[in-house]
């Protein structure tokens, strides 16, 4: 099940006891500095959470999906996110596979 945007912001709201429109406000802002940064080539590390950085992709082989000819994909550059100990843990704990490190 995926969370949409609304979705996200309503549970913002309600767990922090804030408005939704502060909530809205908080997220706005945190995806554009994230951008900023990306768009800067800096790495953005929250502890406890994880790390976001811009990694460069090698051009590369591919195949056409309709037709299936050859084509060359472009080197381009794309968005990381490396999770933390902390939250790597809590999903393991989550399905199941806790292994207390």
């Amino acid at each position: 099940m995926s969370v949409l945007k609304k979705e996200f912001i309503d549970r913002m709201a309600e767990t922090g006891g804030i408005t939704k429109k502060a909530a809205r406000e908080g997220l706005e802002l945190f995806i554009e500095t994230l951008m900023d940064c990306m768009d800067e080539d800096e790495k953005v590390m929250i502890k406890g959470f994880g790390r976001f950085e811009m990694r460069t992709v090698k051009e590369r082989k591919g195949r056409m999906p309709l037709g299936g000819e050859d084509c060359i994909v472009p080197e381009h550059r794309k968005m990381k996110f490396f999770v933390s100990r902390e939250v790597a843990k809590r999903m393991r704990k989550i399905e199941g596979e806790y292994i207390d490190e």
